[in-house]
């Protein structure tokens, strides 16, 4: 029974996170921005490393 808990939970919070409204405001904005910058140093730290 746990088997068919587990995945259907999953699936049901995966639903529920792309359902979440989008908020467009300067604050999002900046944080997202932040996001992608670190993320991309990240990248190239790695890809450099190689």
């Amino acid at each position: 029974m746990h088997i068919l808990i587990l995945p259907a939970g999953f699936i049901l919070w995966y639903l529920a996170y792309e359902a979440k409204p989008i908020i467009n405001d300067e604050v999002t904005l900046r944080w997202e921005e932040n996001n992608i910058n670190k993320r991309n140093k990240l990248l190239d730290i790695i890809n450099n490393s190689f």
